[in-house]
């Protein structure tokens, strides 16, 4: 068998293309951790990929940068959270986020309260883009500079251009939100790729379009098409596995009446291309008006995995400044929360525990890879401002 000589066609292809597209490998590569950013709930990043591999490694814990990541679910299940909190994980570590809000519904005082910097503009840009093809201009036009995060909220609520041209009384084009991201999904996939940045698609979930009825019921699938399903690195499937309720004083009623106060929430991972934890799962907590629960989180572990000791009603704990104990799990928890340093000194234990490692993971954004790539391909004509909208795109993909 003929042996090609792999260094002469790599020299040859980079004159020809005027750049290096060969990836560099070596035995260092097997042993590092995928850049990423946390999410903002212990139990996703570590579902994710913060369980060490073969290789003692962690692979991915949180949402990967240079790749697209797509959480669907019903109203309700947190996706719009851990979009913010992963905003928020990304400014603190001075990291810069482009959040685009085709639903209008983004509340800047939950954004806030999540940690968001909502007032400075240098780390924080909200836009409500008018059509789909604004909000793609935007992605790329971000990506070129070096964003570290982009997020789409959501997926299926940007309207293609072509929808407002429609004269009154002609049928709506079926499926035409999904066949424009099936056009420049892969393109943007290219995009982030080059500059590292990362991307999280927003989907709801609605019935499909045909198909046969079945006794289950409807079927159902997330916004955007199989085009996410496909480009996306990681997808998680968020749902309410249970309401939780707590009595609250009703002027208007003059009576404490019963509301939520949160959910416990369950992600399943549908693909996982970051690490081995496809098709796994992690509940994680909700609370209203406030974000995850990683407190909670974490006392729960703790108990799980020995590190805070049960014995009956009984919960005790050596922490770095004493020993503190509890009759019922909320008298321990206020206890906890007390005793200055005690939470983040648990909180770091967990990791330890659940990684095998000392120290846990301090993960924060790359330095943004700027680099130029192959000539991008034509784009349907379906669309009005097509060539404008390639123009953006440019080059670059």
């Amino acid at each position: 068998m003929a042996k090609a000589n792999l260094l002469k066609i790599q020299e040859e292809l980079k004159k020809s293309l005027k750049e290096d597209f060969v990836v560099k490998l070596d035995t260092n590569s097997i042993s590092k951790t995928t850049p990423h950013i946390p999410t903002g709930s212990l139990a996703l990043d570590y579902l994710i990929g913060g369980k060490e591999n073969a290789n003692g490694v962690k692979p991915c814990p949180g949402i990967p940068r240079g790749r697209i990541t797509n959480i669907y679910g019903n109203p309700g299940a947190g996706k719009t959270t851990i979009a913010l909190q992963t905003a928020a994980q990304t400014c603190m570590a001075g990291g810069t986020v482009l959040y685009i809000d085709w639903e209008n519904e983004v509340e800047p005082k939950y954004a806030a309260e999540l940690g968001v910097p909502i007032s400075d503009p240098t780390k924080f840009m909200l836009v409500q883009p008018d059509t789909l093809e604004n909000g793609l201009k935007f992605m790329a036009m971000a990506a070129k500079d070096g964003v570290d995060l982009i997020v789409i909220d959501s997926v299926g609520a940007g309207v293609p251009q072509a929808m407002f041209e429609k004269n009154e009384g002609e049928a709506p084009a079926v499926g035409l939100n999904a066949r424009t991201w099936s056009v420049y999904l892969p393109k943007l996939k290219g995009l982030i790729a080059k500059h590292n940045t990362a991307v999280i698609g927003i989907s709801q979930l609605r019935d499909a379009i045909g198909g046969m009825p079945s006794f289950s019921g409807p079927k159902t699938l997330a916004q955007g098409g199989k085009a996410w399903q496909y480009y996306s690195s990681l997808q998680i499937k968020l749902s309410v596995v249970q309401k939780e309720k707590g009595k609250e004083w009703d002027a208007l009623q003059g009576k404490s009446i019963e509301t939520v106060t949160g959910a416990v929430v369950r992600a399943h991972l549908d693909k996982c291309k970051v690490s081995d934890s496809v098709h796994h799962e992690a509940d994680f907590y909700l609370m209203s008006g406030k974000g995850v629960d990683n407190e909670r989180t974490v006392i729960e572990l703790a108990i799980a995995n020995g590190v805070i000791a049960k014995k009956g009603a009984w919960f005790s704990w050596m922490g770095p400044k004493g020993e503190i104990r509890g009759q019922g799990l909320q008298t321990f928890r206020d206890n906890l929360a007390t005793t200055e340093g005690a939470l983040m000194f648990l909180f770091n234990q967990v990791k330890d525990s659940l990684s095998g490692t000392k120290g846990g993971d301090t993960a924060t954004p790359a330095k943004p890879i700027v680099s130029k790539g192959a000539e991008a391909t034509d784009l349907d004509d379906l669309f009005s401002d097509v060539e404008e909208l390639d123009e953006d795109f440019g080059d670059d993909i």
